[in-house]
């Protein structure tokens, strides 16, 4: 048989578009923090965790945002990351993810590592 990939396990694509199950469980991914909330920021601790979430905006294109909020629920900002479409893909298929504050730098520059929840 030539190697044309048949033989290979067959991944499960999510509900919200072809992102591969197995994928959607093992992501993580390192980014910044966007358009930081001062208010919010400014109480943030290394280490901390922040619940990722979607916001939908009021435009007619009801475009879907990430953001990681604390744990009282405030926006601490928004989230951008290279694999942005992947991780809204696993989340609409019901994947659930946190942002781990890695690093909090003066001036609000905040380096957060998504991941799955725990």
């Amino acid at each position: 048989m030539s190697g044309n990939g048949d033989s290979s396990p067959r991944v499960v694509g999510t509900p919200g578009g072809g992102t591969p199950q197995d994928e959607c469980g093992t992501l993580v991914v390192e980014t910044i923090l966007n358009s930081p909330v001062p208010q919010v920021v400014r109480d943030l601790k290394e280490g901390g965790v922040l619940s990722v979430g979607f916001e939908v905006s009021q435009s007619v294109t009801r475009m879907k945002t990430i953001v990681a909020k604390d744990q009282s629920g405030r926006t601490a900002g928004s989230l951008t990351p290279p694999d942005l479409i992947t991780i809204i893909h696993c989340m609409e298929g019901g994947y659930k993810y946190e942002a781990v504050i890695l690093e909090k730098v003066v001036g609000g520059l905040v380096r957060v590592r998504i991941q799955p929840k725990a």
